[in-house]
């Protein structure tokens, strides 16, 4: 009894009754094809066992016993005398090469330092020169010319020339005016709202400013005086801030000495280098004054930190132990990669005007490199040009250059200077020389002891293993030889799923010990194609499967290419595999893969026979299936029920239950059989429903998208106890279910379309195991079922607890609750025989839900 499909057919027959196979399916199944046809040129194994090793032996021992003595001492002195030559030529070209390349690599650091300084260096010129040109005064006093040097000076400071630290104008009324950027300790020690300061200080009376946009209010300005502010970083206007550090101070920018130096100047007038103001830096500036009619009317100047060389000096001198400095014609420190070339004040933390000479630096490549400069030159202010040269001491190599670009080198003459020490690529070089020298010498005196004993014994060592090869060769050529044609001949058996033959050879090989490459083989046959990853662990054979076939055709590959040198009971061997391989797997797609894996795990055949059990029977069914088979395209619908036979029954094997028959669109399934899965097996087939339902919600919005119709399903569950095993004859046989509960399932999922419900599950399985615990289920009714005498209660399966079915159905938990609970009441009140309370009752739970179909 129960919906049992029959098994599927297969046109082919097995050759062991001696019929034929059906036309058209010797290509399906490849059957006897090339596996006994393997060609004549192919060697056999034991002569390709025997025959390398003795020709190989035999060619060795005479080969070596004539050239020892006559190549032995040859070969001796002719490596000493290579090892001399080569680690000389390598000591020399190592050596010039090293050499050659640090001096272009110093020299190419120091062009790249005179090029920055040189382009760093000349910005206050080049910002002097474009602000003379474009805002010359005409020797009558303008506001609106102070109110274009205000805007002309902001571009400048926060956009053109932003390298520049300080930009400021003067002129011969007393007016002043000048923008700079903060430095950054400066900014960290005030807590300083803005990056740049403004400083101005109003013309001489009877002269005033008027319509000046960056100027500070009158309000803030005191005549006479320099007024000190911040100013706002997008915009340059002044800034009103409490507690502003800066002051008024009495200033008159005429008797300034960049001013006077400007006027005693004809062109640009560089300043000596000296602290800025914050005491954190040094600077320089460079000033040019506007004269008309030989009168001085106003003086523009522009300064760069010069404490930033020593920032560009340290980001060139990169290798190790390199240093590199800027030194002038005093020799007074300018810059430096390694130390600091200023003092600072003990008791104030700021920056004296003292820059440390050469001699009171602590770095030895400073005064190792002056020293040689001076010895060469006589003293730092006769140094010109640029060249590489070791010092004095040979501790270092040095580069220096007097080729700065900028108009204060004639009088200053800066020297830029890279150097660093010999041994830093030197020594590591020589070290190796030495010790490979060290190594060969000793290599060449063990080698000759070595080999003077090894002389007689190698002579005698190959004469014994040329006999004692070619024996053993010989026997394991034989030994290998007969096992692997018996086994390539059963794996054949195997892949044909002929397991029985008039020579019953797989009896011979149970009876026989297995050993050596037989019990391998039949090892690693049985693990590697058990139908996929077991069911216990709820893992897919697809994926597996896929993955050997590619492995299958990756080595069909391989050994195309070397089927020459291939012994031909290895080919057989390998091509047997194969058909055992695709016959394993063409028949596991006829049954579930849990059933298949212990068919070939029991090691025995399969025999008819039944026992009882206690299992979870599944049955579903696509509502208006015919009708939505005659409404489609015939391949449009394949798509459909192929995509959902796919889906549900990959659900169902995940939840490690077995796919059992596919008849149309319905599906029949079990838990618990083969495989005991415990008291849980209820547990598991109404989880795997539930997840049936959520997959299909968000299938038919896939297939809504492709035009296709809506699809529901049906399903009932039971929980009983059946016959499970194999059904059929003797030669025909299938794996499947009898009993009521089979029929009862059926039944219960076409009760789905009286109720209007998607899942309906018996009495008993609901008294399962941890079922009233994990689930949300409504008493639907009390019936009698054809074929049985007793009633039974039968349950919709609503959703796992703790969760909200249909959102779109109930407002919350407690909606869930009545919607459950509600109608259990009315069931309890109508048994009682309380009929006007339970119409009551049930009046109310139909207003709540007015299209439920079981109440």
């Amino acid at each position: 009894g129960g919906r049992c499909s029959m098994p599927l057919r297969s046109e082919a027959r097995t050759a062991s009754d001696g019929q034929r196979i059906a036309h058209g399916q010797l290509n399906v199944f490849r059957y006897d094809k090339g596996v006994n046809e393997v060609g004549r040129l192919h060697p056999r194994l034991w002569c390709i066992l025997v025959c390398p090793v003795l020709l190989t032996l035999v060619l060795l021992a005479t080969s070596l016993n004539l050239i020892w003595y006559a190549n032995f001492e040859f070969g001796m002195q002719s490596m000493q005398k290579a090892d001399d030559t080569l680690l000389d030529h390598f000591r020399i070209t190592t050596k010039k090469v090293l050499t050659h390349t640090v001096e272009e690599m110093q020299e190419n650091i120091a062009d790249a330092a005179m090029d920055r300084i040189s382009a760093f260096t000349n910005l206050p010129a080049l910002c002097v020169d474009v602000n003379v040109q474009s805002l010359s005064p005409t020797g009558q006093f303008n506001s609106e010319l102070i109110n274009r040097i205000f805007n002309t000076f902001w571009t400048e400071i926060s956009v053109t020339f932003t390298d520049i630290d300080y930009v400021y104008y003067g002129d011969k009324f007393g007016t002043f005016v000048g923008f700079e950027h903060l430095p950054q300790e400066f900014l960290s020690e005030h807590n300083a709202p803005s990056n740049f300061g403004a400083e101005f200080a109003t013309p001489d009376p009877p002269y005033s400013i008027a319509g000046c946009e960056l100027c500070p209010p009158s309000t803030s300005l005191t005549p006479g005086k320099k007024s000190y502010y911040y100013v706002d970083n997008i915009t340059g206007k002044f800034m009103n801030i409490k507690g502003n550090p800066y002051t008024e101070r009495d200033y008159d920018p005429r008797l300034r000495p960049w001013f006077q130096s400007a006027s005693s100047h004809e062109g640009i007038a560089w300043s000596e280098i000296y602290p800025h103001s914050s005491g954190h830096t040094l600077g320089m500036t460079a000033s040019k004054a506007i004269r008309v009619g030989g009168e001085v009317q106003g003086v523009f100047a522009a300064d760069f930190t010069v404490s930033y060389l020593s920032i560009f000096m340290h980001k060139v001198a990169r290798l190790d132990g390199q240093t590199g400095f800027v030194v002038d014609k005093t020799g007074h420190m300018v810059a430096s990669s390694q130390w600091r070339v200023t003092e600072v004040d003990k008791f104030t933390g700021r920056l004296s005007g003292n820059r440390r000479i050469w001699t009171h630096m602590e770095d030895p490549a400073v005064n190792a490199t002056i020293t040689t400069l001076q010895n060469k030159f006589g003293s730092l202010a006769d140094v010109h040009g640029s060249n590489t040269s070791y010092s004095d001491d040979g501790v270092y190599l040095f580069t220096y250059s007097t080729a700065l670009k900028t108009s204060f080198q004639a009088e200053n003459n800066w020297i830029v200077v890279i150097a660093i020490p010999v041994k830093e690529y030197m020594t590591p070089i020589t070290d190796l020389q030495q010790k490979a020298r060290e190594e060969s010498d000793q290599s060449r005196q063990d080698l000759r002891k070595i080999l003077w004993k090894q002389k007689i014994q190698t002579i005698l060592t190959c004469m014994v293993f040329a006999l004692l090869g070619v024996l053993a060769m010989v026997l394991i050529g034989f030994a290998v030889t007969r096992p692997l044609k018996r086994i390539s001949l059963d794996m054949l058996s195997m892949a044909k799923l002929e397991f029985m033959r008039t020579r019953d050879r797989s009896d011979s090989l149970v009876r026989s010990p297995r050993t050596g490459i037989s019990a391998n083989l039949s090892t690693w046959a049985s693990s590697t194609f058990a139908c996929g990853s077991t069911r216990d662990v709820g893992d897919s054979s697809d994926s597996s499967e896929d993955s050997e076939a590619s492995d299958l055709e990756s080595l069909s590959t391989v050994m195309s290419c070397l089927s020459l040198a291939t012994p031909r009971e290895v080919i057989s061997m390998r091509e047997a595999y194969v058909y055992m391989v695709n016959g394993l797997k063409s028949f596991a797609r006829y049954m579930d893969p849990e059933i298949m894996k212990i068919l070939v795990k029991s090691k025995q055949q399969a025999q008819l026979g039944m026992s009882s059990a206690e299992v979870t029977v599944f049955f579903s069914d696509i509502a208006g299936f015919t009708t939505m088979a005659e409404s489609l395209e015939p391949e449009r619908f394949m798509g459909l029920l192929s995509q959902y036979l796919d889906e549900m029954s990959s659900i169902i094997m995940d939840g490690r239950g077995v796919v059992g028959e596919f008849i149309g669109d319905a599906i029949m399934a079990w838990w618990n059989v083969p495989i005991d899965l415990g008291p849980i097996h209820t547990e598991l087939a109404l989880r795997a429903a539930l997840a049936q339902q959520a997959r299909l919600e968000d299938l038919r919005e896939e297939w809504c998208y492709q035009g296709l119709p809506e699809v529901n399903v049906r399903m009932g569950i039971v929980k009983g106890t059946v016959l499970a095993g194999n059904l059929g004859s003797s030669k025909r046989m299938k794996y499947g279910l009898v009993g009521d509960s089979v029929n009862l399932a059926s039944r219960l999922e076409g009760l789905c379309k009286f109720y209007k419900v998607s899942i309906i599950i018996d009495e008993s399985a609901v008294q399962a195991y941890n079922v009233r615990d994990a689930f949300h289920l409504r008493l639907l009714d009390l019936v009698t079922v054809k074929g049985k005498k007793n009633p039974t209660e039968l349950f919709e399966l609503v959703a796992v607890k703790n969760e909200l079915p249909f959102p779109q159905a109930f407002d919350n938990a407690e909606h869930l609750l009545y919607f459950i609970d509600g109608l259990a009441e009315c069931h309890k009140l109508y048994r009682e025989r309380e009929f006007q309370r339970c119409a009551s009752a049930l009046h109310a739970y139909r207003s709540t839900f007015p299209e439920d179909t079981p109440s």
